[in-house]
């Protein structure tokens, strides 16, 4: 059931690095509980609007508002435990991987739960005794699972994730967009998902944006979206 609660509004927003303009008048509003799939070309700014909303770059102007407040009037790391971000290439850190599960739970005072862990591991397929390995033990498959895992126990309210399943086969890619599906579901997570696969858009989106040269072209359902091309 659609769930008609503004979560997440982005108005004029401008990026420029340097003289670059990355973002231009980006313009959008999402749902609690949507589920939207980024679409567009290399370089085409997906991954500088998901960094701009979680406060890893500074708009040249414009405005992100959560929850109908200024994200520049919100200290980061408040934002960020609300506002989750995997990135395609994550950086894991410490001696183990229990380590890296555990020190975020720590700095956002969220309780540690090793049953919650156990259940998200199962659920991405990976085995407990990965706990044990270091970081750079892992394979980019192994560390994208464990960082979404690290992720999901903050219990974030919107989730950015920047092809999370780039470094998957497609039985763990299906398993992570099961997982998603189930958050979504159960938790009323609201998904943000940058992918190059546009039949992983049609599994798991219900809307689409398509940005090209820093602009977003079409903000649409996923079936309109894809409807539209096939006529075409």
């Amino acid at each position: 059931m659609k769930n008609n609660k503004e979560i997440l509004k982005i108005e004029n927003l401008n990026l420029e690095i340097g003289t670059v303009k990355i973002l231009k008048d980006i313009s959008f509003t999402v749902q609690k509980k949507e589920i939207i799939a980024l679409l567009g070309p290399s370089g085409s700014g997906k991954s500088s609007l998901l960094k701009s909303i979680n406060m890893l770059n500074t708009p040249s102007c414009g405005q992100i508002k959560y929850h109908n407040n200024d994200i520049q009037e919100i200290s980061p790391m408040a934002l960020r435990k609300k506002i989750g971000y995997v990135l395609q290439k994550p950086t894991l850190f410490g001696n183990d991987v229990m380590e890296n599960l555990k020190y975020p739970c720590e700095l956002h005072q969220k309780v540690f739960d090793i049953n919650l862990v156990e259940f998200y591991l199962k659920k991405v397929n990976l085995k407990p005794d990965i706990l044990e390995k270091k970081p750079n033990e892992l394979s980019g498959g192994e560390q994208q699972r464990i960082s979404l895992v690290r992720t999901l126990l903050l219990e974030p309210e919107i989730i950015l994730l920047d092809e999370v399943t780039s470094a998957l086969d497609e039985d763990n890619t299906l398993l992570i967009e099961e997982l998603i599906k189930y958050e979504n579901e159960n938790n009323e997570l609201t998904v943000i998902f940058i992918s190059h696969n546009n039949e992983q858009a049609k599994r798991l989106a219900q809307k689409v944006i398509y940005m090209e040269e820093g602009v977003i072209k079409e903000f649409t359902t996923v079936t309109n979206f894809f409807k539209e091309r096939i006529i075409k």
